[in-house]
């Protein structure tokens, strides 16, 4: 076999992050294909390449290009409802050129509910849910020489009747494997409290979120399942500390909420001071965790930001969501959460959308003022998209759903509020321009983060988001 032969390659596809938003974003790595990248390597002890179309200006043709070079027989592709058109055309052409193709991400989960031109055309295989465990064993069995027809009646089967994949054995994984390059390639773009980190790791310590919202979508969740599935403890610092060796200035633990089991997270916080990491990090949070006694382990453990899953200043809304059934005690906890962390010298990130089902713009008012209260810093703001797999998505009209290319940064075509379309970019520009262009929050960022601004690196960032914020002024 030649060096530039690969039994089987790990795609994700993925056009908008250099697109649309024109401000510095958040890179995440697809943590569940660079498992699935790890168990393929350690069943074939051969490398398989990782093809991230998230970076930088994704072109099909030139995408396909660079994958056919790579001589695979099977392509493992992630890919999501806002590039399914992108997906389908990638897949075709690999399937056309002799590659067995296997569809996993949420696009898996979009084509179950909901029909998309020429995807049954352009996937072989598909796996609906978490692919670390499934989709190695079923590329494995493809390179065996099972009956690709077989094959893909099961996964038709298992598609009609509902099936998600799920992590069972997550101690059992293979870690993922970060070089230098990937640290810095996916870096938080923005100051954080603390010692500037240029290199970040990214870690899962469960899979799973019990919560039952009814408007989350594995588009930005980490995992599908409702059961938490955990790893050891002491795995987890063990990995941190093979990141950290490797170069990594702080770690970036993606769990969809790390602090939802308060044992579990008091037990990793304490393990993390007690072998000395003393790597900053970062986490997913919901405000209703965020009590006293994890806000504390957390600031002892290194944590220098949570992203808070706040959703909406609506205590109506809150409750249509499905995050709690008292939507005044969440907006309450809200402030009490944000104010701990403050204390505790954590940096917050609050994560509010507009244009949720049946908002009206008092509803998106009271989400502007609550932001304004609780003085994160710093906000996030997406305009809401019914995407397919969640459970909303069945009972709103036909025209209120997102069926294709619709992204959460864009102009909508269409609304499930009482917000019209055009009105809702406008109030996101409006969140943005109130909140990052207050004198407060320039006061605060800047003597908490003047330094960041003294490299060339975050001199090069301020333009465009400061020109994102003024669009349309």
């Amino acid at each position: 076999m030649s060096g530039t032969e690969h039994p089987v390659v790990v795609l994700r596809i993925d056009r908008e992050a250099g697109r649309h938003t024109g401000h510095p974003r958040h890179l995440h790595p697809a943590l569940d294909l660079m498992y699935v990248q790890a168990g393929l390597e350690q069943a074939l002890q051969v490398a398989v390449p990782l093809l991230d179309g998230w970076l930088g200006q994704f072109r099909v043709e030139s995408f396909i290009a660079r994958v056919l070079a790579l001589k695979p027989r099977v392509a493992v592709i992630r890919a999501v409802t806002w590039c399914l058109e992108e997906s389908v055309r990638v897949a075709a052409a690999l399937r056309a050129a002799g590659v067995v193709t296997i569809a996993v991400g949420q696009q898996v989960q979009h084509v179950a509910r909901t029909r998309f031109g020429g995807w049954n055309e352009a996937y072989d295989l598909a796996v609906a849910g978490e692919p670390e465990e499934q989709a190695p064993r079923l590329a494995l069995r493809v390179l065996a020489g099972e009956d690709l027809a077989g094959l893909r009646a099961e996964c038709r089967r298992r598609m009609d009747a509902g099936e998600v994949a799920l992590v069972e054995a997550p101690h059992a994984l293979p870690r993922p494997r970060f070089g230098r390059d990937a640290l810095k390639t996916y870096a938080f773009p923005f100051p954080v409290r603390g010692r500037p980190a240029a290199r970040w790791g990214y870690v899962l310590t469960a899979w799973g979120c019990p919560r039952p919202c009814r408007h989350c979508t594995a588009i930005v969740r980490k995992s599908v399942g409702r059961d938490l599935r955990v790893r050891p403890v002491g795995d987890v610092v063990d990995e941190v500390l093979v990141l950290q060796a490797a170069g990594a200035q702080a770690i970036a633990f993606e769990d969809d909420s790390l602090l939802v089991h308060r044992g579990r997270f008091l037990q990793l916080a304490d393990e993390l001071v007690r072998r000395g990491v003393g790597l900053p990090w970062m986490a997913n949070a919901r405000p209703d965790e965020l009590d006293e006694e994890r806000v504390a382990a957390a600031a002892a453990a290194g944590a220098v930001l949570l992203k808070v899953g706040v959703d909406s200043g609506s205590a109506r809304l809150i409750e249509r969501l499905g995050k709690t059934a008292d939507g005044a005690g969440w907006i309450a906890a809200t402030e009490s959460a944000f104010e701990r962390l403050d204390r505790a010298g954590i940096g917050s990130v609050a994560l509010f959308m507009v244009g949720m089902p049946d908002e009206t713009e008092a509803d998106a008012e009271a989400t502007l003022a609550l932001a304004r209260r609780i003085r994160p810093d710093y906000l996030q703001m997406q305009i809401y998209r019914p995407y397919p797999d969640v459970p909303l998505w069945g009972e709103l009209p036909q025209q209120s759903r997102t069926h294709g290319a619709e992204y959460h940064y864009l102009t909508p075509a269409t609304s499930c509020s009482l917000i019209p379309p055009v009105a809702l970019a406008a109030l996101q520009r409006r969140f943005y321009r109130r909140f990052y262009l207050s004198p407060g929050f320039v006061a605060r960022h800047l003597a908490r983060h003047w330094r960041h601004y003294l490299s060339v690196a975050g001199l090069a960032r301020a333009p465009g988001a400061l020109a994102y914020l003024m669009r349309g002024a």
